[in-house]
């Protein structure tokens, strides 16, 4: 690259390229103008601004991310009651191992097993009892 700065012309490249240097005065006359034509803000902008966004804000709705209601009480009910049925299986399996068949019929695990398919059921009516009772609160709430 040939660069030589002679006067208004540089040639780069083999190419003799024109430029029109600025005094000081004619930069700074420019710079005044631009200075003058500079449009100040009012000291109250920021605050109308942020008034403006917060009113904004208070005007749009709030989406409430609302949890879906589980729509299948079928999936719900088999998946509580069928892992009673397991729990059962398996303290059927092991009192028979453990104990034999006399036991099975005895009051202790009659109680036993009666127990553990209440304790699912409150589990079950629970389940079902829940969105029923959101659903009555958002409809008050509302």
């Amino acid at each position: 690259m040939d660069k030589t700065l002679q006067g208004r012309t540089i040639i780069h490249g083999g190419v003799m390229i024109e430029e029109k240097k600025y005094t000081q005065k004619e930069e700074d006359f420019i710079r005044d103008m631009m200075q003058t034509a500079k449009t100040k803000a009012p000291e109250n902008l920021k605050y109308r601004i942020m008034q403006q966004i917060e009113t904004e804000k208070t005007l749009i709705p709030i989406k409430v991310n609302s949890r879906k209601e589980s729509g299948n009480i079928l999936k719900e009910f088999g998946s509580i009651f069928g892992t009673m049925y397991a729990v059962l299986a398996v303290m059927i399996a092991a009192t028979y191992f453990l104990f034999g068949q006399a036991y099975l019929l005895s009051p202790q695990f009659l109680g036993t097993a009666l127990l553990v398919a209440s304790v699912f059921s409150l589990l079950w009516l629970i389940s079902r009892l829940d969105p029923h009772l959101r659903k009555k609160k958002e409809a008050q709430k509302g």
